[in-house]
């Protein structure tokens, strides 16, 4: 009877370590998976700004995390919109870090820093962050926070058609265009350089 007693308890204390492990996982945020076509990266930035001008295009660095509503708002509704996806796919080199990530990237300067570091050192402070970079690294443009498709679109005009250059302040650019989003949820930025070592 007491081995039948040990037996039972030790089942029923497995159980309850396996229900404890599973409701820490039902706690974790939830895993936002980014689009195929991303850009599969060493995370050498350097390299991406080589390749992306050879091919004719920008590198987009997408800063999101596991969890984030409007991450997931930006995969499953902007990078699913066919307009949007061929307009990016055309014209970007879209890279993922996830801003509480560990992975090592190589800034255009050489500097190594983890994902978490190199969000910090660029100053990311919401996700989703979108960083469009010219070929030296600097940033032309930087949206942080959700835009919707239509504003969202006319953001990656801005830069394909070269307005930037022309227009330095997105925000305006897009309110010419019909397209402003309310202030609340996003911040526009355009034509800063990306924060130096």
């Amino acid at each position: 009877m007491p081995t039948k007693f040990k037996a039972y308890h030790a089942l029923i204390a497995v159980c309850l370590a396996l229900a404890g492990s599973c409701a820490h996982g039902a706690n974790a945020p939830q895993e936002i998976e980014v689009p195929a076509w991303f850009k599969v990266s060493f995370l050498d930035v350097r390299d991406d700004l080589k390749e992306a001008a050879a091919a004719r295009k920008r590198v987009m660095l997408y800063f999101g995390q596991n969890g984030c509503p409007y991450c997931r708002q930006l995969m499953e509704v902007n990078f699913k919109n066919a307009e949007i996806v061929q307009k990016t796919r055309r014209n970007f080199d879209v890279i993922e870090i996830n801003i509480v990530g560990s992975r090592d990237v190589t800034w255009t300067d050489g500097s190594v820093h983890t994902e978490k570091a190199f969000a910090r050192h660029l100053k990311i402070g919401y996700t989703p962050t979108l960083l469009v970079l010219d070929e030296r690294g600097n940033t032309v443009v930087r949206i942080s926070g959700y835009l919707p498709p239509a504003a969202m679109s006319a953001a990656l005009d801005y830069v394909i058609d070269g307005a930037f250059r022309r227009e330095p302040d997105l925000r305006r650019y897009l309110k010419s265009r019909a397209v402003l989003p309310p202030e609340r949820g996003s911040r526009i930025d355009s034509g800063e350089p990306a924060a130096a070592p």
